[in-house]
């Protein structure tokens, strides 16, 4: 990536990483109680962007930083089970400018909210990877895949500097394999053309969003060869879907 891009991506990912985001959880149910407990938020809505009113059979969501207010069920299951079910509700709801806010202030909503963001920019990638315009689409791609490392690094709680960021992304990309990963699909995508194109766009940028995830839970340690395959074949999977789906539309 030229250093004019990457330049744009980092400021802009700068200017959102210092957005901040307030949850609160109300009710007087043990179940708020214990979502509130779950989640670090606050009790009262005071200041809040993001609202859970909890009741026995399940929460509403609502605020300014809410795109899609309305009903989350809850499931009967407690402590992290609860969370799993809960957390990629909560970031579904949400309108994606609040995505990194939220997460910086709210570490258990993280990985839900960086799954969000991998998930939104592999789409992107796979249909701008379809285009019928050899190399055209790279600087642009590039430029996604820039911006959502630099998201999640934002969303963990990294201070963004250019140099940072730079090393960031040299460090993710030399052990994120491309190539590897192209033979990978090679084998494994039974079709040719864009669709083929298409799966690779939206697989790398998933295994390179998965990576950074590992990278920043782990204490800014590489992921090995053998966990990386394992990330790179996953996603193979999970892009086939995806274009199997655009196709039928």
């Amino acid at each position: 990536m030229g250093l004019r891009n990457l330049y744009k991506v980092f400021r802009e990912t700068r200017n959102a990483a210092r957005e901040q985001a307030t949850l609160a959880v109300t009710g007087d149910s043990p179940r708020a109680a214990e979502v509130a407990s779950l989640l670090g938020a606050q009790r009262g809505v005071r200041g809040a962007e993001v609202i859970l009113s909890v009741s026995e059979g399940g929460a509403n969501i609502s605020g300014k930083a809410v795109e899609g207010p309305g009903r989350i069920p809850l499931s009967s299951k407690d402590g992290n089970a609860l969370l799993e079910d809960l957390a990629p509700r909560i970031v579904l709801a949400l309108d994606e400018d609040y995505l990194v806010a939220l997460a910086k202030g709210y570490p258990p909503l993280r990985r839900a909210v960086c799954e969000e963001i991998i998930r939104n920019n592999a789409r992107q990638n796979a249909v701008i990877g379809a285009l019928p315009i050899p190399g055209a689409d790279m600087p642009v791609m590039t430029a996604n895949q820039a911006r959502m490392v630099l998201n999640i690094a934002a969303a963990y709680g990294e201070e963004l500097s250019m140099d940072r960021a730079r090393e960031l992304l040299g460090v993710l990309a030399a052990g994120f394999g491309l190539r590897a990963l192209s033979r990978q699909a090679v084998k494994l995508v039974p079709v040719g053309g864009w669709a083929a194109s298409a799966v690779i766009a939206y697989s790398g940028t998933v295994a390179m969003g998965r990576s950074g995830i590992l990278y920043f839970e782990r204490g800014k340690q590489e992921v090995g060869a053998k966990e990386m395959a394992r990330i790179r074949s996953r996603a193979i999977e999970e892009g086939k879907a995806f274009v199997s789906r655009l196709r039928r539309k």
